[in-house]
């Protein structure tokens, strides 16, 4: 540590969740608290005993994260034995009080967490504290938040990491001092696009039709994120492929029996693969998209969706909706194409366009990977201890 260097703290990342899991959030996570012990972060995550623990005396879970994650083996995992994560979610309340209990005996000096009622505990109990949200709570609970924001002035919340700007907005909304207040968008792990492949390599690997124009979504299939939307557009461009990468069982049974209603064949549905499996699929795309609606935001659900930054770092063209959380990241023309949500003419349209030239597709490829390169995870980790050490 330099001279007039403000010592980093020890911070206990509480997380309330079941591992390992197939969600955003977990991913998120787990990529965060990684990148941030990687540059030198004092930093353990404080997760509830899983079910898997209590019924297999060989299930090390420890070694299930780092494999599931794709992250190497170091990260400090406390697993506190109070009542095991499970479907009923008791977790999420008992955890929150055993990890700030197991913090303040193990003297952590700060708490992080991305869980509401972890942070509200940390407030109420007078624990220093720093909260994590993608959501937009000040317009998802507003008398709340302006109760929570008057409070916060003199409380010991160090500060609220916001995933945009659109967040960090809601919160100003509110009253939360705009000096408590940061955005730092979410990144990409390099380990996850790792080996970089080029398009033919991908399809070869994966016994794709090399020649066939292929159109990718990766990512959750809840109902709430409109990927039906996408066999909607498929159906306008039979001569394309696509496919989506991820969800359920119950998620894709669903848009299955969608698809075979609109009578759509040129969509393939693949379901979950591993973290360390999905760029091969991005690899192969000729374009990678986003649902083309307004829906996912609107419903406060999906901001700045965590797929934004592995597409960019696949590098290739990028189709997406022109809306306020996409448009800190995505520039139209630039590195991806923006058209208004809900507008099936205008993405048809934009679908084929970018397969008729390749030039735009060089270009928007290229303008992808290099707007990349500030956004990995450990580039993240960074600008958040910098701004620790700032408070």
């Amino acid at each position: 540590m330099g001279m007039g260097e403000v010592q980093l703290p020890k911070v206990a990342l509480i997380c309330n969740e079941r591992f390992p899991i197939h969600s955003t959030s977990t991913n998120q996570v787990i990529k965060n608290a990684q990148a941030l012990h990687a540059v030198g972060l004092p930093i353990d995550l404080i997760i509830p005993w899983q079910q898997q623990e209590v019924f297999d005396q060989n299930y090390h879970l420890k070694q299930e994260i780092y494999k599931y994650y794709n992250i190497p083996n170091g990260l400090g995992i406390k697993v506190l034995k109070t009542l095991p994560a499970n479907k009923i979610r008791w977790e999420k309340f008992s955890n929150a009080i055993a990890g700030l209990i197991y913090a303040k005996y193990k003297e952590y000096d700060l708490i992080y967490t991305r869980n509401k009622f972890t942070a509200l505990l940390a407030l109420l109990t007078r624990m220093s504290f720093i909260f994590e949200t993608y959501r937009l709570l000040g317009d998802d609970f507003p008398v709340v938040m302006r109760l929570l924001a008057r409070f916060s002035k003199k409380s010991r919340l160090k500060g609220i990491i916001l995933h945009s700007k659109l967040a960090e907005k809601s919160f100003l909304r509110s009253g939360f001092p705009p000096e408590k207040l940061t955005t730092i968008h979410n990144g990409f792990d390099l380990r996850d696009i790792s080996p970089v492949l080029s398009r033919k390599e991908a399809r070869a690997l994966l016994r794709l039709d090399s020649t066939k124009p292929l159109i990718v979504y990766a990512g959750n299939m809840q109902k709430n994120k409109s990927v039906d939307s996408l066999i909607d557009l498929a159906a306008r461009t039979p001569e394309y492929g696509f496919m989506l990468v991820g969800g359920t069982s119950k998620d894709l049974n669903q848009l299955k029996k969608y698809a075979a209603e609109k009578r759509v064949e040129n969509v393939s549905f693949l379901g979950h693969k591993p973290v360390s499996k999905v760029s091969m699929y991005l690899y192969a795309a000729d374009i990678l998209i986003m649902p083309m609606v307004s829906k996912p935001l609107e419903g406060g659900k999906t901001v700045l969706p965590f797929k934004t930054f592995l597409y960019l770092a696949v590098g290739r063209p990028i189709l997406a909706p022109q809306q306020d959380d996409l448009s800190e990241i995505l520039k139209d023309r630039e590195n991806a194409i923006l058209v208004p949500p809900d507008d099936i003419e205008q993405a048809t349209l934009a679908v084929r366009e970018i397969i008729g030239d390749k030039e735009l597709q060089q270009k928007l490829s290229t303008n992808a990977l290099r707007d990349s390169k500030e956004m990995t995870w450990e580039k993240r980790a960074g600008k958040i201890i910098q701004w620790i050490r700032g408070l």
